[in-house]
């Protein structure tokens, strides 16, 4: 079950809520964050019967932002909400893009990354976990993969938030879009109204 520890816990989320504070008040974000997590834990119970693998992604990352914006914008404009949840974004992954950018700076490790890279996308975004993908190349050299069908855009429609999906997009844009030795491109995704998202990774 989740907790406002959440939020607090997250640099990125703990950027949001530094901000609400000076914006709304302590009290007002206080109330913020009770709602979100009442309401995340709410739609995990609501969803409780979904695949393992769908469940990873809903109950850990598009339940609790989807509750957290959902309450936001009781106080605050959609359009300031999700610039918020952008900063948040880029601050909370940071770590993960330095680490990457690290770990692919030496040239034999650019293969292994597209080989893991594969491996992940073939097992943690497969059917069960509620995707559709089709590949096109997949080897030491290249990957290029689409996203025809995303549990992001499906779960954020459902919820009434479609806006939020963009924002799931722009993770991956600032994860993969430093790494030392390969080029990431993605012309356009299904959260920002395209009917897929076009994946390609190759060794520069």
């Amino acid at each position: 079950m989740l907790t406002g520890k959440y939020y607090e816990k997250n640099n990125g989320y703990k950027y949001v809520l530094d901000t609400l504070k000076e914006q709304l008040g302590e009290e007002t974000t206080v109330s913020i964050v009770d709602e979100a997590v009442k309401k995340c834990n709410a739609l995990c119970r609501e969803y409780a019967g979904l695949p393992k693998k769908e469940k990873v992604h809903t109950d850990k990352m598009i339940f609790p932002r989807a509750a957290l914006y959902r309450q936001m914008i009781q106080h605050i404009p959609s359009e300031q909400a999700i610039d918020l949840l952008m900063e948040a974004i880029r601050i909370g992954v940071e770590p993960d893009m330095k680490r990457l950018r690290r770990l692919t700076k030496p040239t034999f490790m650019r293969s292994l990354f597209l080989k893991a890279f594969y491996k992940m996308l073939s097992v943690s975004f497969n059917e069960e976990a509620g995707f559709k993908t089709k590949f096109y190349e997949a080897d030491n050299k290249r990957l290029r993969v689409d996203v025809l069908q995303c549990p992001y855009d499906k779960y954020c429609t459902l919820l009434g938030c479609k806006e939020l999906t963009a924002t799931f997009c722009y993770s991956d844009d600032c994860i993969y879009g430093n790494l030392t030795g390969i080029e990431y491109q993605r012309n356009v995704t299904i959260g920002r109204g395209a009917d897929k998202c076009d994946f390609d990774f190759r060794k520069a």
